[in-house]
């Protein structure tokens, strides 16, 4: 079965496409909706369940995840060594670079609000936005999707604008993933920060 460990080709997907979804926080994926998202879909859902597309991503630098803490410590017994491993608290985040310079982008890594005549002010102190992301990529080659969505995440921008002449102009945020209660606990009874969707849900919802 899909859901074991063993070989299984069909979850094996190079990143050719992709695309990043933002909606309310605490807002999750149901198999009905899972088989709306494509990377062109411009909104998926309605209402307060609604799935917005941010746009043209940059091709160059994807979405980068990366984790903070962890560490290990092993603890040993006067009876016992190395008798137990315990990590520190992990914290993790996602940087992504769009390359859509318009307001709406504007308006939602930098907080930025219309001037008025022409143009939009934002601040240079930052001041998180606090939504929902679904980060979706697609193989083309096989035409396979799959996706990681992130219920509960703090988004603010991490750069000023990156300018270039021979690549597009790029405009960075960084989201700060949290604990989510719309997302089951783990097996530990943990709360969890993050649901991975994989082709084998697309397929099932297809």
């Amino acid at each position: 079965m899909a859901d074991e460990i063993g070989i299984h080709d069909d979850g094996v997907l190079t990143a050719v496409r992709g695309a990043i979804f933002m909606a309310k926080a605490d807002t999750t994926i149901t198999s009905a909706l899972l088989k709306q998202f494509t990377v062109e879909a411009a909104t998926v859902g309605v209402g307060d369940g609604m799935w917005t597309n941010l746009g043209h991503m940059s091709n160059d630098n994807l979405p980068e995840f990366a984790l903070d803490g962890g560490d290990a410590t092993t603890l040993s017994t006067w009876l016992k060594n190395a008798f137990r491993t315990q990590y520190d608290q992990t914290t993790g985040t996602v940087t992504f670079n769009s390359v859509q310079g318009d307001k709406g982008t504007f308006k939602t890594f930098y907080n930025a609000v219309d001037m008025p005549d022409v143009g939009v002010a934002f601040s240079l102190e930052k001041t998180p936005i606090n939504k929902a992301l679904f980060i979706l990529w697609s193989d083309t080659n096989i035409n396979s999707r799959a996706g990681l969505l992130l219920p509960n995440t703090d988004i603010a921008f991490s750069s000023l604008p990156a300018l270039s002449t021979d690549s597009f102009v790029e405009f960075s945020a960084q989201a700060n993933i949290k604990t989510s209660s719309a997302l089951p606990r783990d097996a530990a009874k943990k709360f969890t920060s993050a649901a991975y969707l994989s082709p084998a849900d697309f397929a099932a919802a297809a």
